[in-house]
Order: structure tokens, then sequence, then C-alpha cells
């Protein structure tokens, strides 16, 4: 499957079932990861209930293939002037074939049509498909003191909930 034949949508009420599923095949590359190979294995997902709330709020993004497969998902919510990127997902079998970056380009697509001031998120800093990843999309690692209380919140509760902060990051695309 080739990206021509991927489609970008905004979900509707039918998808939240589906994004659990992709949630944790994607989550599987973190069995290749020493000291992170716990994740794949992890029930701590967004549960379609989760994901619905989300749906309803317009801002999650779902990758489609030609034949209408689900491969996937990109699930962000607004804070004031900012989306922050809570999940971003592509089924194992569909990854590196720039389907994470279509659905980031859908989000920043919708971003600036709405004057959005920055798209935000958390993630690793050690793993080529996070921070490098993120940054090769205009994303910037944020150091502590330009991290806005919201997001050393979000970094201190990853942390609380067995996430190593020594490998985590606050990003910021600023739009």
């Amino acid at each position: 499957m080739d990206t021509q034949s991927i489609t970008y949508r905004k979900a509707v009420a039918e998808d939240a079932d589906y994004l659990p599923a992709i949630e944790r095949s994607a989550g599987s590359a973190f069995l290749q990861v020493p000291g992170l190979e716990w994740l794949a294995g992890s029930d701590d997902i967004v549960s379609a209930e989760d994901q619905l709330r989300f749906i309803e709020q317009g801002l999650v993004w779902i990758a489609e293939s030609a034949d209408g497969e689900r491969v996937g998902f990109l699930t962000a919510e607004q804070f004031e002037d900012e989306y922050h990127i809570w999940e971003l997902d592509v089924h194992q079998a569909h990854q590196k074939r720039g389907i994470g970056r279509g659905l980031i380009k859908a989000l920043t697509e919708k971003a600036r049509r709405e004057t959005v001031r920055a798209i935000t998120l958390t993630t690793f800093r050690d793993l080529p498909f996070n921070e490098k990843f993120y940054q090769h999309m205009g994303f910037q690692t944020l150091e502590e003191e330009q991290q806005s209380k919201r997001l050393t919140a979000i970094l201190a509760t990853e942390e609380a909930n067995g996430l190593p902060a020594e490998r985590r990051c606050a990003m910021q695309l600023p739009l």
C-alpha cells in the first residue's frame, strides 16, 4: 500500500471501536526498546469510550486505506489556543510510509484555519520514531523553563504512571 491510497478524514463515532487495536499494534514497537518493553503489553490505552469523547470534539483524524481499513489515527484536544496531541498511532503493518506525517498535516491544516497558536505533545527523547520524527515535522523540544504549566503537569502525570522522566520531553509546533 502506498501513501497515495491513504485518505485522511475526521473520525466519526463508528471509528472509536477500531482505535484501541491500532494503538496496541503501534505500541508493539516498544518490544524492541530496552527498558520500555512493558509498554507493548500495557493495558493503558485510550478506551473506545474516551476516544468517542475526543471524536465529538472534532479532533480525531483517521488514516484510511482505499479498501476502508483504518490504519492510523491522531487524537488531540484543544486547550485555549493550542491543540495537544494525546495519541498518534499507525498500525504496525503500515508504519514507515508517511501516514503519521499525513495525520499531523491534517491536524496542522485545521489548526491554521482556526488560528490555533501551537500544537503540543509529549514523547520519548531517545527514540527515532518519537522526538526525531516530530522534529522533522517542525516541532521544537521545549526545555523545562519553556514549558507551560499544562505540559509540566502532563509530564509529571506520565512519570507518576511509570514513564521514565529522563526519557520524556515536551514539544511544540508553533503556527
